[in-house]
């Protein structure tokens, strides 16, 4: 690259230089100095950011996995009290339905028990009994029913688990009053009475068995050890589900749900949420209580229309279990990760910086003179090239120091022949300038001497004297001219004066002769016109008179004419020559004018230049004489 060239530098080297000054500033010598040291160190980081990494990753997705666990538990608790819900309003309905017939203000109880079995085999398979109910003077007691219990038909109501309904309030015909469960002959069951007349003395009772919907019940398939209660206002379980695994309900029914505060906290939750718009609830770490003696997590919803709250619960073990595998299985991959690139790291580190170290003994042994060592690995990456590369630049330091060590005795023959010769060429320098001197003062005789010693001078010598030669034939050619010039110059003097006066007098003639033609030419002209127009008045005549016949004069009067024109146009041409002869004779006349001026010089100059040519000394043989003189020439010319 030229100096003037302007290097545009490289802007990742740029970059890494930057970045490696900033590094340089920050990093201590020691830990520069030692790459095994540097390696471990961005090992180290490298290991710890994985780690962190690993961590945060793993701690993002278990809580991401328990949210949608917590998230499933509160959905599984919003769609079994739905699924209850549609179970009350289901039966509410039926009831409403089987209480608006008339047939229940007869009083005929046959024709009533008969509409009542009717009733039920067309109602639910978990419609367990319907009653006729009729309240008199304070006091209920059963008309007909479906159940065969006589003591259902022959007590007071009052005196049965059914005295729920002498406490129930009806504002109209069409209400029906829901009770909490109950045993009866047929099992646990949920009262729904419903008033058959406004009057309101009697009432249809319809009993739902509740096998079928504790069987919905989905807490169990959930996880291990997992369970669904339904639990009233008061905390006293509704239904509860077998915790085995079979169908139908657990020991717990009827019984208070717990009597550990912070147990029943999810009930309070529950019913909260019936005047919002949030159907359902969870809570992830409950104590260990008297519902279950392990930490559990506890899903809740409110059953519309009824005071019940539903509870979906399962050991934190079991619901946790597939977060905390997720955990344990995301720690092991990130501490594995950790280890791999430990191991790996460490190995590779070691045998980098094994090698990296062996080739830095190596250079430095290259450094201290020995260019005989060893420089060779089985490596074929970056490091084996780096060898590779080494190795070459110890084979070209040898080979550099060889050839500079063989450069060094040619110089030193070299040197002393430049010696010989330059003692040789100082003497024939000498010589040189000695006939060059003479030459410069005018003596052309003497010659440069050639002995074969050095081709280069006795090229000079040979050209210098062949230069000489040269000058002298010239000078003795110039010499002789002058005086040659010098005698000429008169006769060329008198032949130029001789050859202007006659081309004066040729100019002179052609002129008179130009004159005269242009008069002809004016006269012949004259003539032609006119023979034109006798032409033109012979015809005419010819026209008028029919008799006059001049076809034959007429046509040698045009021929007449034509000549006449031709000739004129003849003495034009020949005028137009004429013209040019006198031009050529005056531009003649000129230049003998100017031939005599520089005659005249030439002879000026001619006398002085023979004086200095004649200072020159050269040897006879080499004078030169023109021969017949340059006047000889121009009587030649002038003869022409």
């Amino acid at each position: 690259m030229s100096s003037g060239d302007t290097q545009i530098p490289d802007s990742s080297e740029n970059d890494s230089n930057a970045s490696g000054g900033i590094l340089a500033t920050v990093v201590p010598d020691f830990i520069r100095r030692n790459f095994a040291l540097k390696f471990g160190i961005v090992l180290f980081v490298m290991a710890l950011s994985v780690g962190l990494i690993g961590l945060a990753a793993t701690e993002q997705v278990k809580n991401y996995t328990e949210q949608q666990v917590l998230s499933d538990y509160e959905n599984a608790a919003a769609q079994e009290a739905d699924i209850l819900s549609q179970w009350v309003d289901r039966n509410r309905l039926s009831t409403q339905f089987v209480s608006s017939d008339d047939v229940w203000a007869s009083s005929d109880t046959e024709d009533i028990n008969i509409e009542l079995n009717n009733r039920k085999a067309a109602l639910s398979a978990d419609a367990a009994d319907i009653h006729l109910v009729e309240r008199n003077a304070g006091q209920s007691q059963v008309v007909a029913s479906t159940s065969n219990s006589q003591v259902l038909t022959n007590s007071a109501l009052e005196s049965t688990s059914r005295a729920w309904l002498t406490g129930a309030n009806f504002e109209t015909a069409s209400d029906v009053a829901v009770s909490d469960v109950y045993q009866t002959n047929s099992g646990p069951v949920v009262g729904f009475a419903s008033p058959v007349d406004a009057s309101q003395n009697r009432y249809i009772l319809i009993e739902y068995s509740l096998d079928e919907i504790a069987n919905s019940l989905q807490g169990n398939n959930r996880a291990e050890g997992g369970f669904t209660q339904v639990v009233n206002g008061s905390a006293v379980v509704m239904i509860d589900e077998s915790r085995d695994g079979s169908r139908g309900l657990g020991e717990n029914m009827l019984q208070s749900y717990s009597s550990n505060s912070p147990a029943t906290e999810p009930i309070d939750a529950a019913d909260d949420l019936r005047s919002s718009e949030q159907q359902s609830g969870v809570t992830a770490d409950m104590p260990a209580t008297d519902v279950l003696n392990e930490r559990y997590t506890v899903g809740y919803a409110p059953i519309q229309g009824t005071d019940w709250v539903v509870l979906v619960h399962a050991p934190n073990s079991a619901v946790f279990g597939f977060v905390q595998n997720v955990q344990q299985y995301g720690l092991i991959g990130t501490a594995l990760m950790v280890l791999l690139i430990a191991g790996v790291g460490a190995i590779l580190g070691y045998n980098t910086a094994t090698s990296i170290d062996r080739l830095t003994r190596k250079t430095d042994q290259m450094r201290q003179g020995n260019l005989d060592v060893e420089i060779a690995t089985s490596r074929i990456d970056n490091i084996g090239r780096l060898y590779s590369g080494f190795a070459d630049m110890r084979d070209a330091l040898k080979q550099q120091i060889n050839e500079a060590e063989r450069a060094q005795k040619e110089a030193e023959v070299s040197r002393a022949e430049a010696l010989e010769v330059n003692k040789y060429l100082q003497k024939k320098a000498e010589e040189f300038s000695d006939v060059m001197e003479e030459t410069a003062a005018g003596n052309l005789t003497e010659r440069m001497a050639t002995d074969g010693e050095n081709e280069s001078m006795d090229r000079i010598a040979s050209e210098f004297n062949g230069m000489v030669d040269e000058l002298e034939k010239t000078i003795g050619q110039l010499n002789s001219f002058a005086d040659e010039v010098a005698e000429s110059g008169d006769v060329v003097l008198s032949s130029a004066e001789s050859v202007r006066d006659a081309s004066e007098q040729v100019a002179e003639s052609t002129q008179k002769i130009s004159d005269d033609a242009y008069d002809q030419k004016d006269r012949l002209a004259t003539i032609s016109e006119d023979l034109d127009t006798l032409v033109d008045t012979l015809e005419e005549l010819e026209a008028d008179n029919p008799d006059i016949d001049l076809g034959d004069s007429l046509e040698r009067f045009r021929t007449v004419a034509t000549t006449l024109q031709s000739a004129a146009e003849t003495s034009d041409q020949m005028m137009a020559e004429t013209q040019t002869v006198a031009g050529a004779a005056e531009e003649q006349a000129a230049e003998l004018n100017e031939v005599s001026s520089r005659a005249e010089q030439l002879k000026r100059y001619a006398k002085p230049l023979g004086d200095i040519l004649n200072r020159f000394e050269t040897e006879a043989e080499h004078e030169f004489v023109f021969s017949g003189g340059p006047s000889q020439s121009l009587g030649e010319e002038e003869e022409e």
